[in-house]
């Protein structure tokens, strides 16, 4: 549940961030800045799928899991500084879904 809760969100980080790099007359659109918060949403989608696909060891999947955090810091920083909430809000939502689900499968994987 957690898991595609986070895969929706960062498919909809991608989405506003795609509105914002190719609609005309948002402000930013056409600017590198726009295209990096959408590269990072794509980018986060990809991990959040592969931690999902549990193909991974312990110490992998730790790996993949700072990644993306770290990929949803930069993305939402882009998005603040490119004032696009929504991106901010999707990747924001997306990690936290991303955490929680990854809390819950190792606590039942402990017990």
């Amino acid at each position: 549940m957690y898991f595609v809760v986070s895969f929706l969100a960062a498919l909809a980080g991608i989405a506003f961030a795609a509105a914002a790099a190719f609609l005309p007359d948002t402000g930013v659109d056409g600017t590198l800045g726009a295209f990096l918060a959408l590269l990072g949403a794509v980018g986060l989608l990809l991990m959040v799928g592969l931690i999902a696909s549990r193909r991974f060891s312990t110490s992998a999947r730790r790996a993949l899991i700072g990644m993306a955090a770290l990929t949803s810091v930069l993305t939402g920083l882009a998005a603040w500084f490119l004032m696009q909430d929504e991106v901010l809000v999707a990747v924001a939502v997306s990690i936290l879904a991303l955490l929680a689900g990854t809390a819950v499968v190792d606590r039942k994987s402990i017990a």
